[in-house]
This record gives C-alpha cells, sequence and structure tokens, in this order.
C-alpha cells in the first residue's frame, strides 16, 4: 500500500504528462520573471543574475519586452568586446532579436525551437505582455517527470495484477 500512495504523489495522469503545455510548467514554477530595465547597468543585471541564480533577464522598456541579456552576451558583447561594465547599458549587449511563444504552446514545440535556434531561454507571452520564461532546465525536468510517469506505467502493468 505503501508504493501506490508514492506513486499517486510524484505522476499525475497520462493526459497532464504527455500532453503539457507551457503553461502547465510556469503555473507550478517558483520564481517570476527576472527582469531589468534596458537603461541598467550591465553590472547591476550580471549582480541580479548571480543573486537570482539564473543565466539570463529579460529585458523589458515601456512595459514591453525588449530583449534577453543573458551569460553569453555578457561574455561576448561586454567583456570580450572590452566594454565596462560598470558603465554599459544592458540595452548594448543584449539580444534584442528572440523567439517568442504563447502559454498555449506545447513543451515538445518548445524544446524544438530551443533546438533549432541554439537557445536556452525562450520568454512566454500573452496578449504582447511578458508571461514566463521557459528554461532548457524546465523542459529536462518535465521530460523526466514524463519518463518517470512511464516507468511507473510499465511498473504497474508487469508488476501489479
Amino acid at each position: 500500500m505503501q508504493a501506490t500512495e508514492n506513486t499517486a504523489t510524484r505522476v499525475d495522469s497520462a493526459a497532464d504528462v504527455l500532453s503539457g503545455k507551457l503553461k502547465d510548467i510556469l503555473d507550478n514554477k517558483e520564481k517570476g520573471v527576472i527582469q531589468v530595465d534596458s537603461d541598467c547597468l550591465v553590472v547591476v543585471a550580471a549582480r541580479k543574475m548571480r543573486d537570482n541564480k539564473v543565466g539570463a533577464v529579460m529585458v523589458v522598456e515601456n512595459d514591453s519586452l525588449a530583449g534577453i541579456f543573458t551569460e553569453r552576451d555578457l561574455m561576448s558583447r561586454v567583456v570580450a568586446a572590452g566594454l565596462d561594465p560598470e558603465k554599459a547599458q544592458v540595452s548594448e549587449a543584449m539580444t534584442s532579436s528572440i523567439a517568442t511563444v504563447p502559454p498555449e504552446t506545447s513543451i515538445r514545440e518548445a524544446a524544438n525551437i530551443m533546438s533549432q535556434n541554439r537557445i536556452r531561454h525562450l520568454p512566454v507571452l500573452q496578449d504582447g505582455k511578458l508571461y514566463g520564461v521557459i528554461s532548457t532546465g524546465d523542459i529536462l525536468a518535465w521530460k523526466l517527470r514524463e519518463q518517470e510517469f512511464t516507468l511507473h506505467q510499465l511498473e504497474d502493468y508487469f508488476f501489479k495484477s
């Protein structure tokens, strides 16, 4: 009986796990979107990323998504370019041409978009407003949950009468 109770708390129904949408991941994330204004200094953005243990911050301008500032941007567009992080603004080093998706996007589709574009963070917009951010870590955690569900289904099939 103990194993059945643990199984019930570890996995959801097949429909929940196998047909997930980005909204499902975002509604269960503990952290909100980490963001900075476009005129924020690079050093402040880097500290915000460090303090929140994230690899990117969303850059907003007039309440709209203007771009994304990532660890890669910090290395290639600030450090390697010789910019002073104490003086340079995030708008000078951010990536402004970014892929975005709505919350109803399937997790599999989002994973494909991220893989094809070689990106680790995917902003999610609803009605033009920033709804959340999906990371490769979020996708991997979902995939792990999906595989755990499949394993439990197989265990139930083979070992329970």
